[in-house]
């Protein structure tokens, strides 16, 4: 150890930092009875992961997957004006306070008459994602500790990305009832399961899933009415706003209603609630607020996007989803005449399927793309590209590089990219 971390190549590091790493490089070692021959590898090693603690935290990559929303690459990419206006948090701000008056302010105050206006909501709550409003919502209207219920029906058990699902959430915080079955629930089921103990109703989005043929469920606005007649709580979960007048319209059938901003709202992260004055007052007051609020990063970029949507202004994402089949097209056509010129690969503009991603319910969209092919093996091409940050798909022993998702000032980059994998030994 002594000599590893005296190496020349240390010199300058943190000594703290290195010695954790250290350990925990032997101990690696030791648990999988491998070792490196000689000094230099053991520095090597140490030294690639010294430098990876200390990488910058994100990179930059190249959607050409066909998927507008992928998780795995940060969902909706953000407007870039509102991003420049950070600069202003490298200082104080007033966060918390009216200069006016010179006193303790809510801070998600502006943002949230935003979301009213947008809306026509009554009052809007903000949280760190959409998770937390599932058991902000649970917790105050139906909470576990005074024995309360929550009605669920059994078509909405469903996993969504990363092996998350609603109703383990609400399992957490409520008594779950479920009722129906999987395929058919009717109205009826949810009457017969209510009792002193029912509290809340909560309808579950069904994300990227869907069932067709024998199926059955009961629309909003009788869920609504049998809430209304019982004494409670209806709350749907939207995943995302489908469009601003799908919301409106959904507010109007329910007490509360929640969905993700950083899928087609194409704002960051963050969990809006909108509903009755009473209840998000409610939610306001329960202590878990406390914990599932947002930063001031967040409530910054969440503010500039809700001020963009009143004034008419498209987001990154808006702006992808109005490209029609010849912009889809002139795309793929450039990005095309750029990949020809080098030599040795072969380069086609192919229809595709591009998707909206991100759970979100919507049909494909029709896209173009460029396949291309060259005398390296599809899935090597593949994985070379991804490590330069160009993430498309294999198919047919091709790597296919969608533009749905591409934008055009990115093509020199890409096409840079592929000269120089095709270059290398």
């Amino acid at each position: 150890m002594h000599t590893l971390l005296n190496a020349p190549c240390f010199v300058g590091c943190n000594r703290a930092i290195l010695k954790a790493l250290a350990n925990a490089l032997l101990e690696e070692c030791r648990q999988n009875q491998c070792g490196y021959e000689n000094l230099a590898q053991w520095c090597g090693a140490l030294q690639a992961r010294y430098e990876a603690l200390l990488a910058p935290p994100f990179k930059k990559v190249y959607n050409a997957t066909g998927v507008l929303l992928s998780t795995n690459l940060g969902r909706a990419p953000l407007e870039s004006g509102a991003l420049r206006e950070l600069e202003i948090l490298s200082g104080y701000v007033d966060l918390e306070v009216d200069l006016e008056r010179a006193m303790r302010f809510e801070r998600a105050f502006q943002a949230q008459n935003l979301l009213k206006a947008l809306f026509n909501a009554p009052d809007a709550l903000i949280l760190n994602n959409n998770a937390s409003a599932l058991v902000l919502v649970a917790s105050v209207f139906a909470p576990k500790s005074k024995r309360k219920q929550t009605l669920l029906s059994y078509g909405q058990l469903v996993e969504i990305g990363g092996g998350f699902r609603a109703h383990e959430l609400l399992e957490s915080v409520t008594h779950l009832k479920l009722v129906g079955s999987t395929n058919k629930t009717y109205l009826r089921d949810y009457k017969n399961a209510c009792s002193d103990a029912s509290a809340l109703l909560a309808s579950v989005h069904w994300s990227n899933f869907s069932m067709q043929g024998f199926v059955a469920s009961v629309p909003s606005k009788s869920l609504f009415a049998l809430a209304q007649e019982k004494g409670l709580v209806l709350y749907e979960d939207l995943g995302s706003v489908q469009s601003l007048e799908h919301t409106k319209k959904a507010l109007k059938s329910a007490h509360l209603l929640s969905f993700s901003a950083d899928k087609l709202l194409g704002s960051v992260q963050a969990g809006i609630v909108l509903g009755e004055r009473e209840h998000i007052e409610a939610m306001r007051a329960h202590p878990l607020y406390r914990a599932f609020r947002v930063d001031k990063i967040t409530l910054f970029l969440l503010t500039k996007s809700l001020q963009g949507y009143l004034q008419g202004q498209k987001t990154p994402l808006q702006a992808f989803l109005e490209q029609d089949k010849d912009v889809l097209l002139n795309k793929a056509l450039k990005l095309h005449r750029a990949l020809s010129q080098i030599a040795g690969l072969k380069a086609f503009v192919i229809p595709t399927q591009a998707r909206i991603g991100g759970g979100v319910q919507m049909e494909d969209l029709e896209s173009f793309g460029v396949q291309i092919q060259a005398n390296i093996d599809s899935k090597a091409l593949y994985h070379a590209l991804y490590k330069r940050g160009v993430a498309g798909v294999v198919r047919s022993d091709c790597v296919v590089l969608d533009v749905c998702a591409l934008f055009e000032k990115d093509f020199f980059a890409i096409t840079h990219f592929v000269q120089e994998i095709l270059k290398s030994p």
